[in-house]
């Protein structure tokens, strides 16, 4: 129905496969020097999760035809926001769910499904699934830092765990929006050996200068890679910004988008990351033995 941010069943096409075993798609796409990172930069359309849900489905088709190894989403791309209450949050088996997975099979790409509202035994959470090629769930990260100005912590429960994860062989981590005004967090992820930081956004526009500034930042003083995806939708409440930024490791912007909906294509040169390391020898001067002290 119209206004419901539930998928029904019949609302989506599943078609799920029998998931055969394949010869280690992970290592075969992802233990490689250059992944190639779609950006979805989306207009959600806020009273039909149905059809943001058939979008992203093309979407992710279109990515794996453009060559990409991974596709990256922007934060609750499924539903309204500011979220307006429970109604909104979905489970794991949910149709939606399943049939992201599928698209991952399908199409032999990485899905970091930029963030949606689930529910769980431990509550209700702002969570970022990561699809893997075999069409598995291979990841999930609850966002820590929960936003008070789009009425979050009312709503939903902070996660307790760093996005520390693995994509094959390259080691990455996931932060969700306003995550990443806290270097805590990504000095955590970075110091356990992340070299990309994937950071879906719903960035609110009189808000995007701090965006840019953040995701700028925490690729310089980490010395890794920070993929920055937001929405661009508008309402009478809020409007996001859109402006996803994808910023190397010496802090040098390689994509900036507009505020417009559209997808980009990055490769990145993962050897950035251990040129920037050598050449300007930040993260081998940490001193977290020293910072422990003043805790």
């Amino acid at each position: 129905m119209k206004g419901s941010l539930y998928l029904n069943p019949s609302s989506l096409s599943l078609n799920l496969p029998v998931r055969a075993s394949r010869c280690s798609l992970t290592a075969w796409r992802w233990g490689m020097d250059n992944p190639r990172v779609g950006i979805l930069q989306l207009e959600v359309i806020r009273d039909d999760a149905a059809k943001n849900a058939r979008y992203v489905l093309g979407q992710i088709r279109d990515a794996a035809r453009a060559g990409c190894d991974v596709l990256v989403l922007p934060e609750l791309w499924n539903v309204a926001f500011p979220l307006l209450g429970p109604h909104v949050l979905i489970s794991e088996d949910n149709p939606l769910v399943g049939s992201i997975a599928n698209a991952a099979f399908r199409n032999e790409t990485w899905i970091i499904a930029g963030s949606m509202a689930i529910s769980t035994e431990a509550g209700p959470r702002n969570r970022c699934l990561v699809f893997s090629p075999d069409g598995e769930v291979s990841f999930r990260y609850d966002k820590v830092h929960l936003y008070p100005g789009l009425n979050e912590p009312n709503i939903l429960s902070p996660g307790v765990s760093p996005g520390r994860f693995d994509l094959g062989e390259v080691p990455c981590g996931v932060l969700i929006c306003f995550d990443v005004e806290f270097p805590e967090l990504a000095r955590r992820l970075s110091s356990g050996g992340a070299r990309i930081l994937f950071v879906p956004g719903a960035w609110k526009t009189e808000y995007i200068r701090f965006w840019r500034a953040l995701l700028v930042s925490r690729a310089i003083e980490n010395q890794v890679f920070v993929v920055g995806v937001n929405r661009c939708d508008r309402g009478r409440n809020s409007s996001f910004g859109g402006q996803s930024l994808v910023v190397d490791p010496f802090g040098d912007v390689i994509l900036h988008m507009d505020d417009a909906p559209r997808f980009q294509r990055v490769v990145l040169d993962l050897s950035r990351v251990d040129s920037a390391r050598r050449e300007h020898k930040v993260v081998s001067s940490w001193r977290p033995e020293i910072y422990r002290r003043w805790s």
